[in-house]
């Protein structure tokens, strides 16, 4: 049979979307990523890391394709891969960072994490990897995609991989079951919340474990708010964070979690796979999640769920039915001394046009992943909750998060850790927002 596709790409997906703009321990081997000293014919030593190991929704996508390559070059290039899960990841890099060590190629976020990294001058200007690739151009990918990756200088330091949206995920067998309507107003919320607490049903499976899920559900709240696109954008370019709007958001989420919205605990049940386990094993009605976690939602539960606007929150101006956080989340980035290494620029280039071919692309595709290149898939290969994802997010407006927009990695570290004391009430709203601001002002 004929297979329909569908293109799937950050310039395809803006269209459909609405138009505008994460393991396990290391794999072992040699971390030493020093390059071959001999001349023709002797293999290269390089490292690639990523924290696309055993335990995250893309291994099982990225794992067989990355031995083929392996098995390809196997006579000219000893390739390294080195997997740890996101935070030992960036604890890694941060250190590696520091000692001028980093990796040869390896997948990493953009804005504040990769700041320290190209102000060390250790990451290769992408123009440079572009101008010596034949089989990758840069218009292969949607342009406002690499935005995430620009730094202060006007340069993009990173290949963009991953556009990303969330979702408001509801059960509709929970809400038939109860004879409840989704709720579109804070106070149906309130509403709805009592009647699952009655029934032993946590309303909102939302938790927060080093800020997740809290952090990117605290901006969806924000950008409710007028004047909060605006603010949160301006935060790249030295705006502040402790704002009207950055209190008044955390007051809300404090009076959800006196009203039992959230799990009882909200640290133990935080963190992407505790917030949606409650959900999937149907314990809570609704969650706030990621097509990076769809691999982990069973078919049936798949088939049970619907993508819903955000309630209105009280006095919030911005119609939430209107808008969805979506962004570039992910990508890889290339060592610089590296790549103008002379022994190991070729092998450098080719690990790099195997993360951003069409193949693995279109692999990833299948875990859940928006693509930022221009490539064709079958419409049939993408899971149930991925074409509702679709159909949902076609006439909305694509709005930021704080994740991205964030100067430095102090301030998200922060503001996730702040966003964790908020949450178990050790922090007022205002002291929230303050210690946030704090960073900000160093």
């Amino acid at each position: 049979m004929k297979k329909k596709f569908a293109r799937l790409t950050a310039v395809s997906m803006a269209v459909i979307l609405g138009a505008s703009l994460a393991g396990c321990g290391s794999s072992g081997g040699n971390e030493d990523s020093e390059g071959s000293s001999g001349g023709s014919g002797e293999k290269v030593s390089i490292v690639l890391a990523t924290n696309w190991g055993e335990g995250d929704a893309k291994y099982d996508y990225f794992y067989p394709l990355f031995e083929k390559f392996q098995e390809e070059h196997k006579d000219t290039i000893d390739l390294t891969l080195q997997t740890y899960s996101a935070e030992d990841y960036k604890t890694k890099i941060k250190t590696q960072t520091a000692s001028g060590d980093l990796p040869d190629v390896f997948t990493y976020w953009g804005g504040g994490l990769m700041k320290d990294m190209v102000d060390a001058g250790l990451l290769l200007n992408v123009d440079d990897y572009f101008a010596d690739s034949e089989n990758v151009k840069r218009e292969d990918f949607e342009e406002s995609s690499f935005q995430y990756y620009i730094s202060g200088d006007g340069n993009a330091y990173g290949i963009p991989l991953e556009s990303t949206r969330g979702v408001l995920l509801a059960n509709k067998d929970l809400f038939e079951k109860y004879n409840l309507e989704y709720p579109e107003t804070y106070e149906e919320l309130v509403q709805v919340s009592e009647v699952f607490q009655e029934n032993d049903i946590i309303p909102m499976a939302i938790g927060s474990n080093g800020g997740q899920p809290s952090e990117f559900f605290y901006s969806e709240l924000y950008n409710q708010y007028e004047g909060g696109e605006e603010e949160i954008a301006s935060l790249a370019a030295g705006g502040n964070f402790d704002t009207e709007n950055a209190v008044k958001v955390a007051e809300v989420i404090t009076d959800m979690i006196d009203k039992g919205m959230f799990p009882a605990d909200t640290m133990a049940n935080g963190g992407w796979t505790g917030s949606l386990q409650l959900y999937t094993d149907q314990k809570a009605a609704m969650t706030y999640t990621y097509p990076w976690n769809y691999e982990f939602i069973p078919d049936e539960i798949q088939e049970a769920t619907e993508i819903i606007p955000i309630p209105q929150m009280p006095d919030s101006t911005v119609d939430s039915s209107t808008i969805m956080a979506g962004f570039t989340v992910y990508g890889f980035v290339i060592n610089k001394e590296s790549f103008e290494d002379s022994q190991k620029h070729d092998a450098v280039l080719e690990v790099c046009d195997f993360l951003a071919s069409d193949e693995l692309t279109q692999s990833l595709t299948e875990s859940g992943m928006i693509p930022c290149k221009n490539v064709e898939m079958a419409a049939e290969d993408q899971k149930l909750i991925m074409q509702k994802t679709i159909d949902y997010a076609e006439d909305k407006k694509l709005v930021q998060v704080h994740y991205t927009t964030m100067p430095s990695a102090d301030a998200i570290t922060m503001m996730d850790s702040s966003l964790d004391e908020l949450f178990i009430k050790a922090v007022t709203p205002e002291e929230f927002a303050q210690k946030v601001q704090s960073v900000l002002d160093k």
